[in-house]
């Protein structure tokens, strides 16, 4: 065994809750055994485990805790598809902590619930394994538009992918359903903003494609979004953005020859994030009954996905995409 993964759950460190020296004997005179109270299995629940060298891993931990961070994990995910995708450091916590009291509260473990509020550095500890997977949800979004851009780009070989790959990264003509021409030459249809088909593809893989997906666990989010609205579905705003930056992060890798050092993690990319966010708003600003429209259409392309079973910056880059906007042709009804 690694001694790096070395587990001692008899003797854990103070500021983590543990708790030793808790016995009961049976019998008078007899060698004491070592058992749990009933006070001391409650604090156990909300005690965490650590390597020798002090790490807090998730696997290590109890079932409780485990399934606490796991749902927090999920409810995290949901805030980056819903709320925001680029988080600041300090939202980032905030949004870990109310994601485990939430959870804590939904699963009836007070101990952890109470501890969280009361333990800054049991916070921390939490906090650190779910703050790794932000960025990993992300990454895991890029690799999978990078292994489906050649095929819905029709980027085909390495010389002739990198240049048609720049020409779709060009006025952002990628967010567009295009149609291709007998050369494989992509044209936007500017009346179909974000409906390319990759977006579709990758939308209806975070929403629909698992029992775990975030349409299927948070599926009353969707329902509150329509019935405050009075009407169908739509993908949120934070999700279709981070799925565009996706793409964009893809086409800029195969601009470049698709390297093998490439770097999709971090915050290199949430400059492009937010400048869709500003598209869509403006488009929700400028045209609501078109954008509304458009996001159900795009929510709805996805889960027909399901059923079948088919599988820049700057503020004058912003003006860019609208050049190719075909705003009076977008349908609203």
């Amino acid at each position: 065994m690694d001694v790096e993964d070395a587990v001692s759950e008899s003797i854990e460190d103070r500021s983590t809750g543990g708790d030793s020296s808790e016995f009961q004997s049976d019998n008078e005179g007899t060698a004491p055994t070592w058992k749990l109270t009933s006070d001391a299995k409650t604090r156990s629940i909300a005690s965490l485990i650590q390597t020798e060298s002090g790490k807090v891993k998730l696997l290590d931990q109890n079932l409780e805790t485990r399934k606490v961070l796991q749902s927090a994990i999920m409810e995290v995910k949901c805030h980056l598809f819903f709320t925001n995708g680029y988080p600041e450091l300090v939202d980032k916590n905030q949004v870990a902590l109310q994601a485990f009291i939430v959870v804590a509260e939904k699963r009836g473990v007070h101990p952890i619930k109470e501890r969280l509020q009361s333990d800054e550095r049991y916070v921390s500890q939490l906090g650190s394994l779910v703050d790794a997977r932000v960025p990993i949800l992300r990454h895991e979004l890029k690799e999978d538009a990078c292994v489906h851009a050649n095929g819905y780009f029709h980027l085909g070989h390495t010389d002739t992918g990198k240049a048609a790959a720049r020409r779709l990264l060009d006025k952002l003509a990628y967010i567009y359903a295009l149609k291709f021409d007998i050369n494989n030459k992509a044209s936007p249809i500017g009346k179909k903003p974000y409906q390319g088909e990759l977006l579709i593809f990758l939308i209806y893989q975070q929403l629909f494609h698992s029992s775990r997906s975030v349409a299927i666990k948070f599926v009353e989010h969707f329902i509150e979004i329509a019935n405050n609205k009075g009407q169908p579905p739509e993908v949120p705003i934070p999700l279709l953005a981070l799925v565009a930056t996706a793409v964009y992060a893809a086409l800029l890798w195969k601009s470049q020859g698709s390297p093998s050092k490439f770097n999709f993690t971090g915050n290199l990319f949430s400059e492009t994030y937010n400048y869709h966010v500003r598209f869509l708003e403006k488009l929700k600003k400028d045209a609501p009954a078109k954008f509304h429209c458009m996001m159900a259409d795009i929510y709805e392309a996805a889960q027909k996905l399901q059923y079948s079973g088919a599988a820049a910056s700057g503020h004058a880059a912003e003006l860019e995409a609208f050049e190719l906007l075909d705003l009076d042709n977008m349908e609203e009804d």
